[in-house]
């Protein structure tokens, strides 16, 4: 992850030095990207019941980041003869790398669910069963990947912004 770190260190640094101007390519691929990603449905687990708080459920926000991690393999593989140096594909690998990070526990609790749920259930069982299954130090484990995302994705939103009003 330390690589990943660098990149996003390296980008931030050059955007503020004004080392780097992104390309139409770069603010194309970022543009996409966040279209795409802010387009991505939030996902239930077969039969699990919409969650009665805005927030959606905890395995909700696990498995969009999955579907996440997917879509930014895919537009890096798509993108990588275009771009194979630039700091956008080092921004977008590191944003799906650290969403890659939760497929594991989204694997896990699919198998969990299945496993133990065959029939109807209410929000309320729902709970039960993610306090079991995404007790709080795993919350909170997701919680920090999150703050982590929100901080490379910001790198990524300044060069798309600044990218659209570079002269």
């Amino acid at each position: 992850m330390s690589q990943a770190v660098d990149a996003v260190d390296a980008a931030a640094i050059a955007l503020n030095e004004r080392s780097w101007t992104p390309s139409d390519y770069e603010l194309a691929l970022g543009r996409d990207f966040f279209s795409r990603r802010d387009g991505l449905p939030q996902r239930l687990l077969p039969g699990m019941p919409a969650c009665p708080t805005p927030q959606g459920w905890g395995t909700q926000h696990v498995l969009w980041l999955e579907d996440v991690s997917y879509l930014a393999d895919e537009m890096l593989a798509a993108w990588q003869s275009w771009l194979p140096a630039s700091h956008m594909m080092a921004l977008l690998g590191a944003y799906g790398g650290l969403a890659a990070s939760v497929r594991p526990l989204s694997a896990q609790l699919a198998q969990a669910w299945e496993a133990e749920w065959s029939g109807p259930i209410s929000p309320q069982e729902t709970s039960w069963w993610e306090d079991w299954h995404l007790p709080p130090e795993q919350r909170q484990q997701v919680d920090a990947l999150t703050d982590r995302l929100v901080l490379v994705g910001s790198v990524m939103v300044m060069a798309v912004n600044q990218g659209g009003t570079a002269g």
